[in-house]
């Protein structure tokens, strides 16, 4: 697929979607990579739960899906696709596995996610990262126009930011609702407990009278 400008916008737009919801499973750094062509990235993926992690996969999505490599038997069973054949390194510990890819080509360009299977409670369950946005970009390119990345990172902390204050203000808003809630049943109850305590006295002078 030829080079757009609008690629890394479209990827951080996804990732922002990726990562506002709930917490996921597993946590996969780095979110964003910016490299050129011919170059080698790291990309480290954590298993967050308490279960055994038996198989990994790493997923590429939005372009030309596909899966990338599946590793079991903590590293020592390892299945690649053919198209990034000779192109990986992987070393585990524990419950991290680093990926490393090799010369990276622009095609290369994708949304790539670690999806796990995890034994928990003898049960099989699923789990997922928010992905790592990778953007190769051609030697061509790369003199000209290395300024050209600091839109779209300035880009993708904007919308994060953005949705961190939205979250911030609903929250302060949710806060301050509850806050009016509380002081006006406060007033009311000062309010019923005047009205009671006035009724009584009127009570106790009409006794007074009454025995005289």
């Amino acid at each position: 697929m030829p080079w757009t400008p609008a690629l890394p916008a479209a990827f951080l737009l996804f990732l922002l979607f990726q990562v506002t919801p709930a917490q996921k499973d597993i946590t996969q750094k780095p979110a964003v990579l910016l490299v050129n062509e011919g170059e080698s990235v790291n990309i480290t993926c954590s298993n967050r739960t308490k279960g055994m992690l038996v198989g990994m996969y790493l997923k590429r999505e939005v372009l030309n899906a596909m899966e990338v490599l599946y590793i079991t038997n903590n590293c020592n069973s390892l299945t690649v696709n053919v198209r990034y054949k000779d192109r990986i390194t992987i070393s585990c510990l524990q419950t991290e596995v680093r990926i490393t890819l090799h010369q990276l080509q622009k095609n290369d360009t994708a949304l790539y996610v670690c999806r796990g299977s995890i034994l928990e409670n003898y049960e099989p369950n699923c789990v997922s990262s928010q992905g790592t946005i990778l953007v190769v970009k051609g030697m061509e390119q790369a003199e000209c126009h290395m300024a050209s990345w600091v839109p779209y990172v300035l880009s993708f902390m904007v919308l994060i930011s953005v949705s961190v204050l939205g979250y911030l203000i609903l929250s302060h808003i949710d806060i301050k609702k509850h806050c009016q809630e509380g002081k006006k049943k406060q007033s009311n109850t000062v309010y019923e407990d005047m009205s009671y305590t006035l009724r009584l006295n009127t009570m106790a002078t009409g006794n007074a009278y009454n025995n005289c």
